[in-house]
């Protein structure tokens, strides 16, 4: 697709080129147009757009596509249509190119997570100066076929999934999952942009064996740094079984039925916009209903609140091009910008709360690229709580920081450490580690409590890409130790080391690399010492602080 600056000449329905009227080529005087020169530049020096073309090219490319088995695998496939791609860019014929622009609009397209490649480049002709949007789509309809596995306990799931229906970026899913503690089936809808190609629409259902879960998301996000406003609107409704453990035992301590209902709107808007960041003020407005029984009664009564208050969110962008992060094979963007978050909510007892009382939250985010190498690294810290004339009703303090390093092609270090503290978490909100997050030789619910810090250090070797086309390979050593633990306990921590095979698929759209890992476990107070064979996907920490409800 070419979106043109100069040539009124209309599209063609089988061609791949659109071309638009230029917005300065053409004036009008005394009800005539005179042609104008156009400008090469602006008063910055900075060249002006005269076309955009868009390149779409299937999975493989012609080049690749030789034999009979990529050949079907791209008759299978529908391309990404031209309007997907085009909506992500963030100029226009007639703008002014500049560097910023250019990388937050490859950024736009890697989110989508509809690409297995990206590219933008520029050139100049005697028609003027160019930019060039390539894609290579990603394969998009993947049967969703998961093993997890610690010990004796597995989670498995298996499903459907196509993440750009017929070309269109609309995404569907359906699986079904089956953990040591439930079964469940799932059923989600997400379009990015519905309406008016700016409202993202998000629908979710599960159907679990002790309850159900179903949601809606209507949003109008911020599509750039540059946005000047965003309106977030969420409905949640739950009626499901809660299990708590305690003290790394498989059986749950506590069984209830939840009740819940929450509704939010969030409104905000950009005091301060560019390309290198924002200043953004914004209203937060909820209501909610969350009541709780012994399992299977129902709950007695009906506890409803609302709160109301204005936050402010600062950020100054940085992002690293890196890979094998959490995707192989690809390009990923890694957010180190610096970040900070305040928001005050009102809680008075006229709203439903015991008491009068105020929610404060704060976030803080530094981050920053180390060296040439694409190293980064990152601290994060989150801290929430409901004052009231008691004082501190509930809340949590969380703090975070993970550093990766390249010291070389195809190697990756990792390491990552986080701490955490609760006061009055609501039930099944306190820290749970094991399994697939926290110390990854451990079972599932290993380690629960209002207490919680866990460390974790891997080094990777990528030594297969796109080996049969389809597959990206690669080798990893880890250690791991950390906890969780009631203050009113004992500390109860776990540590295993060992080595593992990294698997990603080289031309899947967006997945994450699963992870084969052989950990030796160390003994605590509960698990005797062994090896453990560990099947599971993704990392063994979560990128931002554990948030609680």
């Amino acid at each position: 697709m070419l979106l043109s600056a100069q040539d009124p000449t209309p599209p063609r329905r089988d061609s791949a080129f659109v071309r638009v009227q230029p917005r300065d080529s053409l004036t009008r005087r005394d009800s005539a147009f005179v042609r104008v020169q156009p400008r090469d530049q602006d008063s910055l020096g900075r060249p002006i757009i005269r076309h955009i073309e868009v390149h779409r090219s299937d999975i493989f490319a012609e080049d690749e596509a030789k034999g009979w088995l990529p050949r079907l695998v791209n008759g299978l496939h529908v391309t990404t249509i031209p309007s997907v791609v085009s909506r992500e860019i963030l100029f226009q014929p007639g703008d002014a190119y500049d560097s910023l622009t250019a990388a937050e609009t490859l950024r736009n397209l890697r989110t989508t997570g509809l690409f297995r490649k990206v590219q933008l480049d520029t050139v100049t002709t005697d028609s003027g100066f160019t930019v060039k949007v390539r894609t290579q789509d990603g394969w998009s309809t993947q049967l969703d076929a998961r093993f997890r596995s610690a010990g004796n306990q597995t989670d498995w799931m298996a499903g459907l999934v196509e993440r750009n229906l017929i070309g269109t970026g609309t995404r569907f899913a359906t699986r079904y999952r089956h953990t040591p503690d439930r079964s469940l089936i799932n059923f989600q809808f997400l379009q990015p942009r519905l309406i008016k190609r700016s409202v993202l629409l998000g629908l979710r259902y599960e159907n679990r064996s002790d309850g159900e879960r179903g949601s809606v998301a209507i949003e109008r996000p911020f599509f750039s740094l540059n946005d000047r406003a965003g309106v977030y609107t969420l409905f949640d409704i739950r009626d499901e079984r809660v299990l708590r453990f305690r003290d790394g035992n498989s059986d749950a301590s506590d069984s209830l039925r939840r009740r819940f209902v929450h509704g939010r709107v969030d409104l905000a808007y950009a005091l301060d916009h560019s390309r290198t960041g924002y200043k953004r003020l914004g209203l937060m407005a909820q209501v909610r209903r969350d009541d709780y029984a012994v399992w299977n009664a129902q709950p007695s009564g009906q506890s409803v609140t609302a709160a109301i208050g204005p936050y402010f969110e600062w950020r100054r962008a940085n992002y690293v091009v890196a890979r094998g992060f959490t995707r192989f094979g690809r390009d990923e963007d890694v957010d180190v910008s610096n970040l900070l978050r305040v928001q005050v909510l009102a809680a008075p007892s006229v709203l439903g709360y015991d008491r009068d009382g105020v929610g404060l939250v704060g976030q803080v985010r530094v981050g920053t690229q180390i060296g040439r190498s694409n190293g980064f690294a990152w601290i994060d810290t989150r801290a929430n709580g409901l004052y009231t004339s008691a004082g501190l009703d509930s809340g949590s303090v969380q703090l975070g920081g993970t550093v990766v390093l390249t010291p070389a092609r195809k190697h990756l270090m990792i390491g990552h450490a986080d701490i955490g503290w609760l006061k009055n978490p609501q039930p099944a909100l306190e820290f749970d580690l094991g399994f697939a997050q926290g110390p990854r030789g451990f079972p599932i619910h290993a380690f629960t409590g209002d207490r919680s810090y866990f460390a974790t250090a891997e080094y990777r070797y990528l030594f297969g890409e796109d080996v049969f086309k389809a597959l990206d390979l690669g080798l990893a050593g880890f250690v791991d130790h950390g906890g969780a633990w009631w203050h009113t306990d004992g500390r109860r921590t776990g540590t295993n080391l060992g080595l593992g095979l990294r698997l990603g698929a080289s031309r899947a759209a967006d997945a994450n690399p699963t992870r084969l890992d052989l950990a030796y476990r160390f003994k605590n107070d509960n698990e005797k010492a062994g090896w453990v064979f560990v099947l599971a996907s993704g990392l063994v920490f979560n990128t931002n602080p554990r948030g609680v409800q």
